[in-house]
């Protein structure tokens, strides 16, 4: 694979990651103002998580 190539998947990947992270994002927000605030909570826990785990993976541990 070529690095121009490997750059290009690598940019990808983190979008793709980001558009998963703001649909988990927006389903919280969705479930603890329509739903109720006990699932919007753990929702958002999850969400924080998650958040934690694509910035260590993502860009901490090389």
């Amino acid at each position: 694979m070529t690095p121009t190539t490997r750059k290009v998947l690598k940019i990808l990947a983190h979008v793709a990651a980001l558009v998963g992270l703001y649909l988990v994002i927006a389903t919280a927000m969705f479930l603890g103002l329509q739903v109720g605030p006990l699932y919007g909570n753990i929702g958002l826990v999850v969400a924080v998580a998650l958040v934690a785990l694509y910035v260590y993976v993502g860009f901490v541990r090389k």
